[in-house]
């Protein structure tokens, strides 16, 4: 069987595999199978998270201008926003009780560099993480964490040469 497509940013729990194609997300077993998609209608759903328990999928959508984060049972349904930030935001996973984590340059003057924050999936106003820069987080055993670069790597590749040499 051929298989064709674009598919990209793939998040698993368990036996469930979401990723996106298409500008939806998709879902599939971990052992192969035929695909169902989970969205339609949004404009572009990308950056998939499923929580710890498999339960819920939080994701980046762009309905109307910048995207936000949205939230959906895994097994597909309804999907809810819940930022209305009106900047640019990309989940990058969930916190261990339970909350979403994304990065974005909300609050920052001309489009700053992204910071991280947090979301219930009930909806709540957004908590910014005092991480300071950063596009990504991965949460260790005993509360650890490492948090990916976020523009000051993209600043310090840019001005290395003026500092350095």
């Amino acid at each position: 069987m051929k298989i064709s497509g674009y598919f990209r940013v793939p998040t698993i729990h368990n036996d469930a595999v979401v990723f996106v194609s298409e500008d939806d997300l998709w879902t599939v077993s971990a052992v192969g199978g035929i695909a169902r998609r989970l969205t339609s209608g949004l404009g572009a759903a990308s950056h998939p998270a499923l929580s710890a328990d498999g339960q819920w999928l939080a994701f980046s959508g762009r309905d109307e201008g910048s995207l936000e984060v949205y939230v959906m049972p895994a097994e597909g349904g309804e999907a809810r926003r819940l930022t209305y930030l009106g900047a640019n935001t990309l989940v990058v996973g969930w916190t261990d009780n339970g909350r979403i984590v994304f990065s974005s340059n909300a609050e920052q003057a001309f489009g700053g560099p992204p910071r991280l924050w947090t979301i219930s999936p009930a909806g709540c106003a957004p908590e910014l993480l005092p991480t300071g820069p950063a596009q990504s987080i991965s949460f260790g055993p005993g509360g650890g964490c490492v948090i990916g670069p976020g523009a000051l790597e993209t600043v310090s590749r840019r001005y290395r040469r003026r500092f350095v040499d």
